[in-house]
């Protein structure tokens, strides 16, 4: 199926002997693009013109995706910048006989491989002894919405299954290779009661901000394995040629949609801080982007929303990879157009 099973004994034995640790940095193997391409799809459904019921439920759909999106791109970011070894896999797709896998991150380091899985939702997060999640929306100290939503951990562990027994039958790994999982929570605002949860389940789930040092902490321990630079590289080419692609409504769980909308829902109502003297910038950027559309030939909101242009006044990135973090700021748009944006920005 793949250049790694088609390798002979004497040939992977070669490369053995041949094999360095001259990597010191992160290498993104593959990057996931279904989504952004979703994205770029519902905007040009919009671009061509239909009702105004169709135009809003096409944006909520190209909301909920920019939130999903905007919390991979800031793991990826924190991976990229992690000054570690690593090869990273983003949005990988693997089906064994009957079972399918989506996998947000695989993460290939020098003792173990990682699988992280990506949550970017509104409230506050409580685990419970018994290992059920329960999600707070908070309005001041009154809880206003309480509901419980299938374990992340639950859904990493299928993963991790799924992945190991693929990679063990395709003699990629052996049984001696770890492979661990981690949740990691975006949501800056996001609160996470663990106290209650079982010492397995609090060391999986981790904040963004948290995942390099989780890595680094994790890579002092001793392993029963040692991956080096020809071993990494042959083990992430598999896995990228055995990623197919799926269209991203069947790829993306229901309950997964649900929470990512409720948390736009919310997003959307609630006030964003603007910081003083924010008026000049903000008038800047909405000419900005007048100008740009008429260029384009295309409608403004095409080039940024007003719910995007508050929150780049709001958090006045100055590097394309804190522009990236901006829902409704895709790939895309940071290629067309966000040097320009950070211009803008600058020159306030």
């Amino acid at each position: 199926m793949t250049g790694f099973a088609k390798k002979s004994l004497f040939e992977r034995v070669k490369l053995v002997m041949k094999d360095k640790e001259e990597l010191r940095v992160p290498i993104l193997v593959k990057e996931g693009v279904s989504a952004q391409r979703a994205i770029d799809s519902l905007q040009e459904c919009i671009e061509i013109g239909t009702s105004s019921t169709t135009q809003k439920e096409l944006m909520n759909k190209i909301k909920i995706l920019e939130l999903g999106l905007s919390g991979e791109k800031s793991v990826q970011f924190e991976l990229m910048n992690a000054f570690i070894p690593i090869h990273i896999l983003h949005d990988l797709h693997l089906q064994h006989g009957e079972w399918k896998a989506q996998y947000d991150f695989v993460v290939i380091t020098r003792k173990f491989m990682l699988v992280i899985e990506v949550k970017n939702y509104y409230g506050n997060i409580k685990v419970t002894e018994n290992g059920e999640f329960i999600r707070n929306v908070m309005k001041g100290k009154k809880v206003v919405f309480q509901e419980g939503f299938y374990s992340p951990i639950r859904q990493i562990e299928r993963q991790t299954e799924v992945l190991r027994t693929y990679l063990q039958e395709n003699g990629v790994i052996g049984n001696k290779t770890p492979i661990k999982q981690v949740v990691v929570f975006t949501n800056n605002k996001t609160i996470l009661d663990l106290q209650k949860a079982k010492e397995e389940v609090r060391e999986r789930i981790i904040r963004r901000d948290g995942l390099v040092e989780y890595i680094s902490k994790e890579l002092k321990k001793s392993s029963p394995v040692s991956i080096l630079d020809n071993r990494m590289s042959d083990m992430s080419s598999f896995l990228k040629d055995s990623h197919i692609e799926v269209e991203l409504e069947k790829a993306t769980d229901t309950v997964e949609l649900k929470l990512l909308g409720e948390t736009v829902d919310t997003l959307e109502n609630a006030p964003i801080e603007q910081p003083q003297n924010s008026s000049g910038l903000e008038d800047s950027l909405r000419k900005f982007r007048k100008e740009k559309a008429m260029a384009l030939g295309v409608k403004a909101f095409y080039i940024f929303s007003n719910q995007t242009l508050d929150e780049i006044v709001s958090k006045q990135p100055t590097s394309l990879e804190e522009l990236s973090t901006i829902r409704g700021i895709g790939g895309k748009k940071i290629e067309e157009f966000g040097h320009e944006i950070i211009q803008v920005i600058k020159e306030h």
